[in-house]
């Protein structure tokens, strides 16, 4: 359907004029603004005309097991599996070997914090590898209370409790050695309130991981792309507190080998438990077998790793994030957790006799848990809220059962928290402690010495040591000081939280709004941090839960450099900006917002600017250099959407890699993702060659969603105001006289060709922008037909836009130049020959003569 179109003859200026005024009363001196209303005026960089790569660091180059581990993660990709579905196994090689011992090299968070048996206990006063065999394992999480979230993945709110076992022994098609593992998963969603079981079986029996199609006789769920077998479990409505149980349970049934995936879960209103998969492993050609199976067995080696060459036979029960390689962040966490396995020859499970607090075969990791061991012979981890410092808990050299208490009366209570073990701060074994927003922070740590560092963006940081084995009180107030600069992230969990990551005068009011401080400087090479699969652990800004109003203005752009990341990947980033269940916060007039993803293992579609559940933001007036997602904005459960989206520019900036698309849509970028619902989005200009994006889909739950969104105001003039938590809109991005939709980097082609709704090809499913902004004028071209009978349907095709009517003219809108005219054939007629005509700034009349 044509429009009329109201800048017919338009002449166009040729630069960006557009104004951010706000109301507020209360602007921060630091930043080179004026007090009094009407005070800021901001004009961001004009539409470039050309744009050319950005620079970026140099690449690491992707090694042997990083290839292999891309390659699992595009064949699951191609074969339609979620990452939610997939527990990733890790490539990353964690551990070395002396003799017949091996030694677990996680270093720091995030790991899969939890409890490991590697095989490896102490005898004499040093750490001695043993290996043993059982037909049981048993994990036991029981949760208090817990608080995940993490945006850069598509479950925030969830995370795994995973039970990772090692299957030797198993008869395949008659040859009894084969390695699988074996994983057992409740997944937990606090906000939704359900506890859910699934679990992934893998070949461990090579380095190729290769799982193939006859593994597996029967079971209840599939082998998905050859590479991993998935089923899934029940599912409860369950809150905290409760406790969950799983079992990997070896045995012979039928004369195969098989795996049974038990559970147990207990909560105040009873105790339910079951089998929610039974794996047979084909044995024999034969159905059924002519004998049966040899008996397999779980082994913990602590002597040599598997035939993977990079993976250890253990057993681990740990906490991590919800599937995909992903990471969570435990904001709070109180519960504990068990690991036994029954010994061969015994009826009784009993505890494992050495342990770690971490695991290290799975790919999905944690942060902010601090662990300690209970006293006795049947040991157990307490977990609560703290620094993930990586240690033995028991049986192993260095282990030291019981706990030390930490109590920090900390102000800013946002301050950054990292400890390290020992009497002098080591930045590279430190790891992060959550803090609580109000009143004092206890950590309980295993017994030990501990240093450590306090630091906040604008503050002087500060040192503190704990003496081994003391449970100590901390008091630390951290002395303003403007010449630190902006030298860690900037982190708000609750309104209280704001003023202190904020230029002293606001209130956070609409009148007199926070402004976050800005005053640039070196991030701290602390915050540079990821897992094994580049899930970053720290946005460069985080506001959780605020709704007071606050503006994010004219920010350094958080970059920091990567030590390494073995995936060919840039070692130059920019820490993002993420916020979830955020209200009223304005990110405004920021003049490079930019950051990369890994493509291999993204979870969703993580972005520069992220928002997630969140509503009545503001974002206006920014330059994003896109390496591949600019803004995603997400409803979640409801409380997202309405927020507006204004006079950003979003310029497709390419990253330099070794393995080229290790970041994700680096090739393509794309400006916006929309998964909301009234939202409006207009005067900005996507130069991007994936402009935006709204898909009917729940990001979140999934299932279809029919969300609706503004893409375009009527035409008004530019000098109108648009007021939005306290700013003035105002202008046009292009200069124009008149205020619109959006500039897109592909309108007038076949797919959105010019006079037509704009909707980057189906792209924006519903809606889409009816006013497009260009600086072209454009003009009515009338196509019209004779010859044919009455009724009769044609068709005709210009600039690759091809409409079909049965009417006697169409109508075409085009900018002046020669274009080619495509006459459709019609049953029973002669259709004219193509043909050319000119468009010279008028408009324009075409006939087509059918015989």
């Amino acid at each position: 359907m044509a429009y009329n179109w109201h800048w017919v003859g338009l002449v166009v200026v040729a630069i960006a004029v557009f104004m951010l005024v706000p109301t507020g009363s209360a602007t921060p001196a630091a930043s080179g603004l004026h007090a009094g209303p009407q005070s800021l005026v901001v004009a961001p960089a004009a539409v470039p005309s050309s744009v050319a790569a950005a620079p970026a660091a140099p690449s690491t180059p992707a090694s042997t097991l990083t290839s292999a581990q891309s390659h699992i993660l595009s064949v699951l990709k191609n074969a339609g599996v979620s990452e939610k579905d997939v527990f990733l196994p890790n490539f990353g090689k964690h551990f070395t070997q002396s003799g017949n011992t091996i030694s677990p090299l996680y270093d720091v968070a995030p790991a899969p914090m939890g409890l490991g048996d590697f095989g490896v206990q102490e005898v004499g006063g040093v750490n001695v590898g043993t290996i043993s065999y059982t037909a049981s394992v048993e994990g036991s999480v029981t949760l208090n209370n817990v608080n995940p979230v993490y945006v850069t993945s598509s479950d925030p709110d969830g995370f795994t409790m995973q039970l990772n076992t090692v299957l030797t022994g198993t008869d395949v098609l008659g040859d009894p050695v084969y390695q699988y593992w074996i994983q057992n998963v409740p997944i937990y969603n606090p906000v939704l309130g359900e506890l859910s079981f699934e679990n992934n079986i893998w070949n461990f029996s090579s380095p190729a991981t290769f799982m193939g199609y006859n593994a597996i006789y029967s079971g209840h769920g599939f082998v998905e792309g050859g590479e991993v077998y998935i089923a899934g479990g029940p599912t409860f409505a369950i809150s905290t507190p409760f406790t969950v149980s799983v079992w990997n349970n070896a045995s012979v049934v039928n004369d195969r080998p098989t795996v049974f995936f038990n559970y147990s879960v207990t909560s105040t209103s009873g105790t339910i438990s079951g089998s929610f998969d039974q794996v047979e492993f084909n044995s024999s050609g034969a159905a059924p077998p002519t004998s049966a199976a040899p008996a397999p067995s779980f082994q913990i080696n602590g002597e040599f790793a598997d035939p993977t060459g990079f993976l250890l036979n253990d057993a681990e029960i740990m906490l991590g994030g919800p599937g995909g390689g992903s990471t969570t962040t435990l904001f709070g966490i109180s519960g504990s957790m068990g690991l036994w396995t029954l010994p061969n020859g015994s009826a009784t499970m009993k505890p494992v006799p050495a342990a770690y607090d971490f695991g290290t075969d799975t790919g999905e990791t944690s942060e902010g848990i601090a662990e300690y061991a209970t006293l006795g012979s049947h040991p157990i981890a307490e977990l609560n809220s703290g620094p993930g410092i990586l240690y033995p808990l028991w049986g192993i050299k260095g282990a030291h059962q019981g706990k030390e208490t930490v109590t920090v009366n900390l102000s800013p209570t946002n301050a950054f928290v990292w400890a390290s073990q020992g009497s002098k701060f080591n930045s590279a074994l430190a790891a992060w402690g959550p803090t609580a927003t109000s009143g004092a922070t206890t950590y309980w740590l295993s017994p030990g010495s501990y240093s450590f560092e306090f630091m906040l963006s604008d503050y002087t940081p500060v040192s503190a040591h704990v003496a081994d084995r003391s449970s100590v009180t901390l008091n630390v107030a951290l002395a303003w000081n403007t010449d630190e600069g902006v030298y860690t992230p900037l982190w708000a969990e609750s309104n209280s939280q704001l003023a202190a990551i904020s230029i002293p005068g606001g209130a956070g009011t609409y009148t007199n709004p926070y402004y976050l401080v800005n005053n640039g400087a070196t991030i701290d090479p602390l915050f540079a941090s990821f897992n094994d699969y580049l899930f970053p652990v720290f946005p460069g800004i985080y506001l959780l839960g605020t709704s007071a109003y606050v503006n994010v203005y004219n920010m350094p752009s958080f970059s920091v450099v990567y030590p390494t990341t073995n995936f060919g990947t840039p070692t130059a980033n920019n820490l993002n900006i993420e916020l979830y269940r955020a209200t009223h916060v304005s990110i405004v007039a920021n003049d490079a917002l930019s950051g990369w993803f890994y493509n291999a293992a993204s979870f969703g579609e993580p972005a520069a600017v992220y928002l997630w559940d969140s509503s009545h933001d503001l974002i206006a007036g920014n330059t994003f250099f896109d390496e591949g997602n600019g803004i995603n904005t997400v409803d979640a459960t409801g409380l997202g959407g309405n927020n507006v989206i204004w006079g950003n520019v979003f310029v497709p900036t390419y990253v330099t890699e070794t393995n080229p698309g290790a970041a994700l849509n680096n090739l393509d970028p794309v400006g916006l993702w929309v998964w909301e619902s009234h939202d409006t989005i207009y005067n900005n200009a996507f130069l991007t060659p994936n402009t935006a994006f709204l898909l009917p889909e729940n990001f979140y739950v999934g299932g279809f969603a029919p969300w609706s969104d503004t893409w375009n105001v009527h035409a008004q003039s530019a000098s109108d105001v648009r007021t939005v938590n306290g700013w003035h809109l105002l202008g046009n991005i292009l200069g124009l006289s008149y205020e619109g939709g959006n500039e897109w980097s592909n309108y007038g082609t076949a797919t959105d060709p010019y006079g037509v709704r704009y909707n980057n090809g189906g792209n924006i499913w519903t809606g889409g922008d009816a006013l497009p902004l260009t600086t072209l004028t454009l003009y009515r071209v009338y196509v019209h037909e004779t010859g044919l009978a009455s009724g009769t349907a044609w068709s005709v095709t210009i600039n690759g836009y091809t409409q079909t009517t049965t009417s006697s003219a169409v109508e075409y809108w085009l900018p002046n130049g020669a274009w080619g005219v495509y006459p459709g054939a019609v049953t029973g007629y002669t259709a004219p020959a193509p043909s050319a005509f000119l468009v010279n700034g008028a408009n324009t009349h075409v006939t087509l003569h059918y015989t």
